[in-house]
């Protein structure tokens, strides 16, 4: 979503003192004209493939950690999966029926095998045979020597889903919100991640990737709101993401505007004496970008398990020069980007009334920072104006659709019909877990077909492998992973789902891509791989003890729900004032919209 955690807030973790926007102090960092921090710039592209990982000594400053070798050092390893001081033996009994050790080469037997170019309603049979983590084949003969042959019979195999928006800083208050305005979410939900203990930033990061993994979903990208911006935590979310298996596209959101400066209207209809509470605190975009960097350098992709991103919050939360930076960064390390822009009307009319020198438009403000072209995806986009939206295609400029969180929150419906017929590469997200309660793209896909479908006749409608493209190969692209992730075939990453085809959901089997998208709700997903590691197993995680996950749960939610109803208590203070920022945007022509018709 589009609320960071980094504002200012009157509690945090049960304290009574203020959360702020991170940015600390980093020892030699130079900066360009531009601020762009270059001293790691030159480890830079080792690090994303995974050749090397800086190992220097850390040192605490203020709210950023950074680490002071003036010389890093690199430690090379051997290309064996997920680098070994990440690795963790599992007990026997951590899923209560033991761990099987990834077989090298095995083959799934007798499966209905999809493809995107074929068959989509009647997929063929075929063995799939994946060596060292790829597939080898389709449907070929399988040579001698295989490890482990797996049988599939009666079962759809399909690629795994590219989750490409959520956020793993609230998983643990799903369920808990309702009816509210995305400004009013956003005071709860996004201090409710910051200023927490490691082991919860750990127990949360598990959660999400368990539930992605037991839905099918083998990539997410994590839009990290880190808040203090410390290495430990990045670990541990790094970490628990290899626990579980599931592979992560990550990036750290960076911000250096107050949120009480980025909502319209906000300082002269809020009481001036609850500007802090929504926050006033500002950044340091230089020392967030030096940060990011030296994440990015020190960690590197874990032999592809780790994909790294870039994330500035939203364009009206960064100064240009920050947007100038992330654009620049972006181009050294040939990073994708993500970033939120006009989930709702409100942020379209504070384009219209603020950004005056870059068209009254936030997508003219990207251009002209070097944020727009096929490495940058916008996240929502539900309210870009007819312009707008040609100038996103223009560029290649790609979209992710939340239309789960779009409707919970009341932002709206994206113009999905001016998007598909524009040719904009699309792909699909779950979002915060506290604002759609799921992260299951089956749920995304079939929003997906209803809703671009509305008030359209004859072919233009979207379809249901239409929708599985844009889970698998949309998201792939969008990551900058095309050709690796997403689909059945050889040479591609055995990310894969197994669906068995006698559960409810697939009786009868008339239509392989129908059902999926429309009668699937999860059920039927028995196993799951991920680089050929199997991490669901019979329908419950393989890699990580469940009952383990719960009994830490019901240890930690005890605080978690008594610091969200604290925080809640203050946003109960300042909702009038939402309301009437809320009624003021929508008095005010915008000359189109974004919501169904009243009925």
């Amino acid at each position: 979503m589009a609320i960071p955690p980094c504002t200012s807030s009157p509690i945090t973790s049960g304290s009574a003192s203020a959360s702020c926007i991170c940015d600390g102090s980093r020892r030699h960092a130079r900066v360009s004209r531009s601020t762009l921090p270059r001293p790691a710039l030159a480890r830079l592209a080792p690090a994303l493939l995974g050749r090397a990982v800086w190992h220097g000594p850390g040192t605490v400053l203020g709210k950023v950690t950074h680490h002071s070798g003036a010389h890093p050092r690199f430690r090379r390893h051997r290309r064996l999966g997920i680098p070994s001081r990440t690795r963790r033996s599992v007990p026997v009994r951590a899923c209560g029926q033991g761990r099987r050790s990834m077989a090298r080469s095995f083959v799934l037997k007798g499966a209905f095998v999809y493809d995107h170019g074929g068959d989509t309603d009647a997929p063929a049979v075929a063995d799939v045979f994946v060596r060292d983590g790829r597939i080898v084949s389709v449907g070929d003969p399988v040579p001698p020597g295989v490890h482990e042959v797996i049988d599939l019979s009666g079962h759809l195999l399909a690629p795994g889903f590219v989750n490409s928006h959520y956020h793993s800083h609230d998983v643990l208050a799903k369920g808990m919100f309702e009816t509210m305005s995305l400004e009013r979410w956003g005071m709860i939900a996004g201090p409710i991640g910051s200023d927490r203990s490691i082991e919860e930033v750990r127990l949360r990061t598990i959660l999400g990737a368990v539930e992605c993994a037991r839905n099918g979903i083998t990539t997410v990208q994590d839009f990290l709101n880190l808040a203090p911006m410390d290495p430990a935590y990045v670990d541990a979310i790094v970490d628990a993401y290899a626990t579980v298996g599931v592979r992560v596209i990550l990036s750290i959101a960076v911000r250096d505007k107050s949120q009480l400066d980025t909502i319209l209207w906000a300082d002269e209809m809020v009481p001036h004496e609850h500007h802090a509470t929504v926050g006033t605190a500002t950044g340091d975009p230089a020392r967030q970008l030096a940060f990011v960097e030296e994440q990015i350098a020190r960690i590197g992709d874990r032999d592809g398990a780790v994909v790294w991103a870039l994330s500035p919050s939203a364009p009206q939360r960064c100064s240009f020069e920050l947007l100038r930076g992330v654009g620049d960064l972006a181009k050294a390390g040939g990073l994708p980007v993500y970033t939120h822009v006009y989930e709702t009307r409100l942020q379209r009319l504070l384009g219209k009334e603020r950004y005056t020198d870059h068209a009254g438009s936030l997508i003219a403000l990207m251009d002209d920072a070097g944020l727009l072209g096929p490495h940058v995806t916008i996240a929502h986009g539900v309210w870009p104006d007819a312009e707008e939206i040609a100038r996103i295609a223009d560029t290649g400029t790609g979209v992710v659709l939340n239309m789960l969180s779009n409707l919970k929150l009341r932002s709206g419906v994206a113009p999905l019909a001016a998007y598909r017929r524009a040719g904009i590469p699309l792909s699909l997200g779950c979002d915060n877990c506290s604002c759609a309660d799921v992260q299951s793209m089956l749920q995304v896909m079939k929003l997906y077909c209803l809703l671009g479908g509305i008030g359209i006749v004859g072919p233009e409608r979207p379809e249901a492998a239409e929708a599985i493209r844009l889970a698998t190969l949309g998201g792939a692209r969008a990551a900058g992973r095309e050709g690796v992730l997403g689909a059945v075939a050889p040479g591609m990453a055995a990310d894969l789902v197994a669906y068995d085809l006698d559960d409810p959901a697939w009786r009868p089997f008339n239509s392989a891509a129908r059902q999926l998208v429309f009668a699937e709700t999860g059920r039927a997903i028995r196993h799951v791989w991920v680089a050929g590691r199997q991490v669901v197993r019979d329908g419950r995680c393989a890699t990580y003890d469940e009952s383990k996950l719960t009994r830490d749960l019901a240890a930690a939610m005890p605080m978690v729900r008594r610091d969200l109803d604290a925080l809640a208590s203050a946003a109960d203070v300042i909702e009038p004032a939402f309301q009437a920022i809320q009624s003021r945007a929508f008095s005010t022509e915008l000359g189109y919209d974004r919501y169904l018709p009243r009925f």
